[in-house]
C-alpha cells in the first residue's frame, strides 16, 4: 500500500511539473465535442460516446498537434500567431480548395460529418459547411483573441472564402515571406474589411510580404483593403500585392500612413471600364502625414485620389505626398476633391512621379499648395470609355499656390486630341462656391507634342484666374526643340500678377521689307514683326529715301504694339531727327533698341515711321530683328 502511494506521487509530481503537456486520452470517433470556453479561446473536450470518460471538468487550450490542453491563453501569448498555430486549427496553405465539409481529420482526429455547429465550437467565425478552413481559421483568431495581433507566416497560399473581418478597436498585422511567396487568395469579395462597423478608434493596420489576390475579374464592389480609422498613426503597407480588386484601397481617416513598396492591380480586363474603381483612395477628415512611395496603381479609373469628406468647419485631408510612384494604364492619375466648399486640401506634393493616362494626368479641384516636380506624364489613345478627346490633363480648378515644373509632358507622337495639357481655370469643378485658380507656376516643363491636336490649346488661363507664371517651358516635337507651335497658348484677361514668357533663348526674328511711300506728316508701319510669348530684344534701322525736288525737314521712327502709330515720348526705341536735306541725300539713323513682354502668341511688334517734307516723294526701308531673351 505504501508502494501504490508512493507511487502515485511520483506520477503527480511529474505532471505538476509538465504543465504545457498534460495528454488527454480520448476516443478518437467522430463523437468528440468541443465547446467553447468564454473569450480565453480555449475548449473543453469530452467524448459523448463514453460520458464517463474525461467528464465535462477538464478545461484547458487545445493543442491538436499533441492531443494535449495547454494553459490557458491569458497565460500564453497568442497576440504573435505563427504558422505552428495556424496550422493547429487546421490551416493548410496549399492554394488548393478545403471547404470545412472536405476536412476529415483535424490533426489525427476525426472531422468526418462534422456539423456547422460542431465546427463553430472550434473556429466561431465559420459561417458554412463551404467555408475554406484557411479563412475560417485566421478570421476566427482574430475574432477570439483579444488585443493587438501579429500573424507570421511563411511561404504558403491561403484561400479565403469571405474577407478578413476585424473588428473596431483590434490593431493587426501580417508578415510574410513575399508577395510572390505569401498568398492569401479571395474570390469575389473584399480582401480585408476592419471597422466595418461601429465607432473607429486609431487601429494600426500592417501589411509587410504578402500579395491578395482576388479571383474575380469582373466584380464591380470588390476593395482589397477596406478600412476605417480615428486619426494616429493607422497604417504601415510595405513590399505587397493587390490583384483584381476593382479598387485597391480605402482608408477613411487614416492618418500617419506609410505605403511603400506596393503593386496594385485591378487587373487589364478592367481597363476602359467606367465602373472600374480608385487604385489607392484616402477620405476623410483629420487626416494628415500619409506617405506613398515607389508604388504602382494599374488599370483603375483613378490611380490615387485624396478627398476631404468635411462637415463643416472642420480640418481635412492635409500633407500628402506620392513619391517615386506610378500609375499605369489608367484613366485619371491623380484627384486632389473637397466636398465641403469652406475647406481646401493642404500641402501635396508629387516627385518624381509617373502616369499613363486616358483621359487625365492630375485634376486638382480645391486643393492648396499642391507641388508637381518632375516625372514622366504620357497621354494614351482611348480605351474602352476612356478616351483623351476633350479632356484638360493637368486641371487646376479653384486650385491655389501650385507649381507644375521639370515634367516631361507627352502624346508618344501618337495622333491624339485633348481639350488641353494644362488647364488653369475659374470654372465650379463641382464645387459650390469660391474664386478662381491663383498662383499657378508653370515652369520648365518639357512639352512634346508631335501629332497632338487641341481644341483649346496646350496650355489654357481662363478669365477669372490670377497670378499666373508660364516660364521657361520647351517645346519639342519628336525630341527636335522649337519655338511653341501655333495652339501653344490660350491667354485670357491677363493681371499684374500673370505673365508668359516661353521659347528659346536666342530664338531670331528678322524683317526686310520694301521700302514705303510716305505723305507729308503722316505715320506708316515701316515693318511688322511677328512674335511669340516671351521676353524679346528688338533692333532696328530706318533709311529716308527722298525723291527729286523733296525736301525733308524732319523724321521719327519707333517700336509700337500698335499698327501705324507713334507711341508717346520717350516710347519704344522712338527717336527723331530733324534739319534740311533732299535728294540724293539718303539717310539712315539706328540701330535703335527696345525690349518687349508679348503675351500671345503671334503678338505683332511695329516699326512705324514718320517724316515732315515738302514737294516731290519720299520712302522709308528698314532692316529689324528680335531676339528672345527668355
Amino acid at each position: 500500500m505504501r508502494r501504490l502511494i508512493f507511487f502515485s506521487m511520483v506520477i503527480l509530481t511529474v505532471l505538476l511539473l509538465q504543465p504545457m503537456h498534460i495528454v488527454a486520452r480520448t476516443n478518437t470517433s467522430p463523437a468528440l465535442q468541443a465547446d467553447q470556453s468564454g473569450a480565453s479561446g480555449c475548449v473543453s473536450v469530452r467524448d459523448s460516446g463514453d460520458p464517463n470518460r474525461n467528464g465535462t471538468a477538464l478545461i484547458g487550450c487545445f493543442n491538436p498537434t499533441t492531443g494535449a490542453f495547454e494553459l490557458p491563453s491569458n497565460l500564453r501569448n497568442q497576440g504573435d500567431i505563427d504558422e505552428r498555430v495556424l496550422r493547429s486549427y487546421g490551416f493548410v496553405g496549399d492554394g488548393g480548395n478545403h471547404p470545412l465539409s472536405s476536412v476529415a481529420t483535424l490533426n489525427g482526429r476525426s472531422t468526418a460529418g462534422w456539423s456547422l455547429a460542431q465546427w463553430q465550437m472550434i473556429l466561431p467565425a465559420a459561417r458554412a459547411l463551404s467555408d475554406e478552413i484557411d479563412g475560417t481559421v485566421i478570421n476566427s483568431l482574430i475574432q477570439t483573441r483579444p488585443g493587438a495581433l501579429k500573424f507570421r507566416l511563411g511561404p504558403l497560399t491561403g484561400r479565403f472564402s469571405a474577407p478578413i473581418t476585424s473588428p473596431c478597436g483590434k490593431s493587426i498585422r501580417f508578415e510574410g515571406a513575399g508577395p510572390e511567396l505569401t498568398i492569401f487568395r479571395f474570390g469575389a469579395s473584399n480582401g480585408w474589411d476592419h471597422c466595418h462597423a461601429g465607432a473607429p478608434t486609431g487601429d494600426k493596420l500592417e501589411l509587410q510580404g504578402i500579395k491578395f489576390q482576388s479571383s474575380d475579374t469582373a466584380s464591380t464592389n470588390t476593395i482589397g483593403i477596406n478600412a476605417r480609422f480615428a486619426p494616429s498613426v493607422n497604417g504601415t503597407y510595405s513590399n505587397f500585392a493587390l490583384e483584381n480588386f476593382n479598387t485597391g484601397m480605402v482608408l477613411v481617416n487614416s492618418a500617419g500612413t506609410t505605403i511603400e513598396g506596393g503593386m496594385i492591380t485591378a487587373g487589364p480586363s478592367r481597363k476602359g471600364l467606367a465602373t472600374a474603381g480608385t487604385g489607392i483612395w484616402f477620405r476623410g477628415t483629420n487626416t494628415f502625414v500619409n506617405r506613398i512611395q515607389n508604388t504602382l496603381t494599374q488599370h483603375y479609373r483613378v490611380g490615387y485620389r485624396f478627398q476631404s469628406t468635411n462637415p463643416p468647419k472642420m480640418l481635412g485631408l492635409e500633407d500628402q505626398s506620392l513619391i517615386n510612384s506610378a500609375a499605369g494604364e489608367v484613366g485619371t492619375c491623380i484627384q486632389i476633391d473637397s466636398d465641403y466648399k469652406g475647406y481646401s486640401p493642404l500641402q501635396y506634393v508629387a516627385d518624381n512621379f509617373s502616369c499613363d493616362a486616358y483621359e487625365g494626368h492630375v485634376d486638382a479641384r480645391q486643393v492648396s499648395h499642391l507641388s508637381i516636380k518632375g516625372g514622366n506624364w504620357l497621354i494614351h489613345p482611348a480605351a474602352g470609355s476612356w478616351s483623351p478627346a476633350g479632356k484638360n490633363f493637368f486641371n487646376f480648378c479653384r486650385a491655389s499656390t501650385v507649381r507644375l515644373e521639370g515634367a516631361w509632358i507627352s502624346n508618344n507622337a501618337q495622333a491624339l486630341g485633348v481639350r488641353s495639357l494644362i488647364n488653369v481655370t475659374a470654372d465650379s469643378c463641382g464645387i459650390p462656391s469660391g474664386a478662381g485658380a491663383s498662383d499657378v507656376q508653370i515652369r520648365n516643363n518639357k512639352i512634346e507634342y508631335r501629332n497632338l491636336t487641341t481644341s483649346v490649346a496646350m496650355i489654357v488661363k481662363t478669365a477669372g484666374t490670377s497670378g499666373v507664371v508660364v516660364a521657361g517651358n520647351l517645346f519639342t516635337e519628336f525630341f527636335k526643340p522649337g519655338p511653341p507651335p501655333s495652339n501653344a497658348f490660350s491667354w485670357a484677361a491677363s493681371d499684374a500678377q500673370s505673365a508668359l514668357y516661353q521659347g528659346l533663348a536666342g530664338e531670331f526674328v528678322q524683317i526686310s521689307p520694301p521700302p514705303v511711300d510716305m505723305t507729308d506728316g503722316t505715320v506708316n508701319d515701316i515693318g511688322t514683326f511677328s512674335l511669340g510669348p516671351g521676353v524679346w530684344s528688338c533692333h532696328a534701322r530706318l533709311q529716308l529715301l527722298p525723291a527729286r525736288d523733296a525736301k525733308v525737314h524732319a523724321f521719327q521712327g519707333a517700336f509700337s504694339t500698335e499698327p501705324a502709330s507713334m507711341p508717346a515720348a520717350p516710347g519704344q526705341g522712338m527717336f527723331m531727327e530733324t534739319g534740311e536735306w533732299s535728294s540724293p541725300e539718303i539717310r539712315g539713323v539706328g540701330p535703335f533698341a527696345f525690349d518687349f513682354t508679348t503675351r500671345t502668341q503671334s503678338s505683332p511688334v511695329h516699326i512705324v515711321g514718320a517724316a515732315s517734307f515738302t514737294g516731290g516723294q519720299l520712302q522709308m526701308n528698314t532692316v529689324g530683328q528680335c531676339i528672345r531673351l527668355r
